[in-house]
């Protein structure tokens, strides 16, 4: 890379209306380029849009020869394939035509076919709900429930024999499994049956907690507490069937309970001919609460729905059924994606199922896509362990089967994962938003101690910094640079390139996703990663859709707003997208060299990151400079050094409320102001005003 020069930039606050800032005007700012590169991307590769598995009949829609021309208006290079099936506990057929292990019954385990079709193209896929599930809750659509207390003898929950000796190699102990059942609130508890089912555990404990993070395996946080007597450790006493246990006669008040399993029966069910049926662990279901003399008092909640007492699972075993199709979503077809002309020929970022699916199946895929001729540049293994509350080691040891499975036929595929729910911490948050250095670390040791450390590549997480749907932007914008700086830095230590998944204002449908606060968002988290050292940054909406609603707020992952008659209306990120790849961008693609941007001012805490910048030289070699200013009310004057662009009169670019506002109206919100950027060249030691709540781009001509 070639050294550049300083290139000062000196902004001024401009005298406007009061905020609920103190001040009225901003103290004057400078803006000062590093010398020296901080880095440098190819949006070709690096700035890229995700494609996602959406409602039954929707894909056609999205992704028809109109819909896709409108998309690729935006910009965007490399697609990355999204997982939904891996969110909502279910197995994917990635390609409808297969084998079942039993293929009489039409059950069992799925393998989909990895010869390509030329005259039938896989366009879509579905993923079919595990009929052996035991979590209540899941991270798609949130439609399943356990079998673990559904109150159905019938079912029941087992966990995924990729994790037993037969497969790792190793005593099953290396990898316990378990069931945890969240009250809710703290019961008394001093007794438990449990109905297992086969095979059962020979050796468990059963343990309480009453607060904490409980979901994550064996680490030591100390939160959990074996019950007295509730400790069985194989012989006899391991026998199977009915199980009652009573831990003594006074109860203690718990919230969580769990069945901690080590050792395994071994036993199939009767007439079962699959060896991986008598492998793990099955329990029909699970009783606990008050013992008595002469009665018990069950304080779990036996549902087959969302009412029943919430359990978790430390695993799934990916058996299902032919009658197990989820009939509410469908995942674009391979075939259709990459026909569509939405990857522009480029690679894409392809997921290989890992959880809920085999190995065989998942290193299928990449097989298939080998055999088409179609380029990828990255195998993402999984998507959200940590949402699912999985166990770092497990998902270790999942993961490398998988690697090893894609490693057979491809030497030369770059794998890594595991796609975290989001990268950032939040105080007091038990379930999945923590700092995941120690995850990332009992993961790669695990697949350090199977020798397949080289089969992690790169890392990559999703990016929704915001939970809040109903706070307002003017509070939370601020703080979005902060989070990602913070989460790059912990990230950074692990010393892999970094991607970005996927990423938008909220994982919840919300207003600010539809106007212009997600717009500046989305902009600024492409435009931070990159200049931050990022490898490649996913933008989740790519596809045409609708407004959905959450916690009472009307909007979607979107960037095309499908309206009356199917027409699309381009809403504020579409433009804010495109202004970073038509504008700050050199539309041709090519390395792109970036700048640091230091901040020399004496600014207020609360008043600090209202403007981020980012600069770059482009490989046209023209010099652009991205400004965006969070402030609702006030605007900036920015004063640049003269010639500090270049030579010669500036282009400027800028989006703000005068081209856009958007009307809240629940399902039919709209814009009811939609106009493209407005341009206009300028002299180049004229100064800039950055309107309120807007993005600008300046760059030379």
């Amino acid at each position: 890379m070639n050294r550049r020069y300083l290139l000062p930039i000196l902004l001024l606050a401009a005298p406007l209306a009061p905020t609920l800032h103190a001040a009225t005007t901003l103290p004057a700012v400078r803006l000062e380029l590093g010398s020296h590169p901080r880095g440098s991307f190819d949006p070709r590769e690096a700035l890229g849009g995700g494609l996602d598995g959406h409602w039954q009949g929707e894909t056609e829609k999205m992704l028809s020869p109109e819909s896709v021309r409108e998309m690729l208006e935006v910009g965007l290079g490399p697609v990355s394939i999204r997982l939904r099936s891996e969110l909502a506990v279910e197995a994917w057929h990635w390609n409808p035509k297969g084998t079942w292990s039993d293929q009489k019954h039409r059950q069992g385990y799925w393998l989909s076919e990895v010869k390509p079709d030329l005259a039938l193209p896989i366009l879509l896929s579905y993923g079919y709900k595990l009929p052996r599930r035991g979590n209540t809750l899941d991270e798609a659509n949130d439609d399943g429930y356990s079998m673990l207390d559904d109150g159905d003898p019938s079912t029941f929950w087992k966990s995924n024999p990729y994790l037993t000796r037969s497969y790792t190699g190793e005593a099953d102990g290396r990898h316990p499994q378990w069931v945890v059942l969240d009250f809710g609130k703290k019961v008394p508890v001093n007794a438990i049956t449990i109905r297992w089912g086969e095979p059962y555990a020979k050796s468990f404990r059963v343990e309480y907690a009453t607060k904490g993070r409980v979901y994550f395996g064996g680490h030591p946080w100390n939160v959990w507490h074996p019950f007295p007597h509730g400790v069985v450790n194989g012989g006899e006493a391991g026998k199977g069937g009915e199980q009652f246990l009573q831990f003594g006669k006074k109860p203690l008040m718990v919230r969580y309970l769990r069945i901690w399993m080590t050792e395994s029966s071994g036993t199939p069910p009767k007439g079962s001919r699959d060896p991986r049926d008598g492998m793990g662990y099955a329990i029909r279901e699970i009783m606990a609460g008050e013992a008595g003399q002469f009665d018990f008092d069950d304080h779990v909640v036996h549902q087959s729905g969302k009412k029943q007492t919430i359990t978790y699972a430390s695993s799934t075993d990916p058996w299902h059924r032919a009658i197990d199709r989820d009939p509410k979503v469908e995942q674009p077809g391979i075939d259709r994606i990459f026909r569509s002309g939405i990857t522009r020929g480029l690679p894409v970022m392809l997921p290989i199922p890992v959880f809920y699916d085999t190995p065989e199946n998942g290193a299928g895929l990449a097989e298939y896509v080998k055999r088409a001729g179609y380029p990828v540049s990255r195998y993402e293994l999984g998507e959200e362990p940590d949402g699912q509350r999985v166990d770092p080691r497990d998902f270790g040891a999942l993961y490398g089967q998988a690697a090893q499975a894609i490693r057979n036929s491809m030497l030369e595929a770059v794998m890594g994962g595991p796609s975290f729910v989001t990268a950032d911490a939040e105080p007091n948050d038990d379930i999945y938003r923590f700092d995941h250095h120690w995850w990332i670390h009992d993961f790669r040791r695990e697949l350090a101690r199977l020798g397949q450390s080289g089969d992690l590549k790169f890392l990559s997480f999703e990016w929704y910094p915001f939970d809040d749907v109903l706070a307002p932007e003017a509070k939370q914008l601020p703080k979005a640079y902060g989070m990602m700086q913070r989460a790059m830095a912990r990230l950074r230590r692990e010393h892999l390139p970094l991607v970005i998944g996927e990423f938008n204002y909220s994982v919840f449908p919300c207003r600010p996703e539809v106007d212009l606060s997600g717009a500046l968002l989305n902009a600024e988290t492409a435009a931070q990663f990159l200049c931050g050292g990022g490898e490649a940054v996913y933008y989740y909406g790519y596809e045409p859709n609708k407004l959905e609603q959450s916690c009472g707020s009307w909007g979607d992952h979107l960037m095309l707003l499908r309206g009356e008659g199917g027409r699309l209306i381009p809403i504020a990120t579409f433009q804010a997208l495109r202004m970073l790849s038509r504008e700050w961008l050199d539309p041709q693609g090519g390395v792109h060299v970036a700048y640091q941007v230091r901040v020399r001012a004496n600014l207020p805490d609360a008043e600090r990151d209202l403007l981020s910048a980012f600069a770059l030289r482009r490989p046209d070699g023209k010099r652009s400079l991205l400004m965006i200013n969070k402030d609702p009310v006030r605007a900036i004057t920015v004063s640049l050094k003269p010639k500090a662009l270049g030579p010669n009169a500036l282009r400027l670019t800028t989006y703000s409320r005068k081209e856009y506002q958007w009307v809240a109206k629940q399902q039919n919100g709209h814009p009811s102001r939609n106009h493209p950027p407005s341009t206009q060249v300028i002299p180049g030691d004229r100064p800039v005003t950055l309107p309120p709540m807007s993005i600008s781009v300046l760059r030379s001509e």
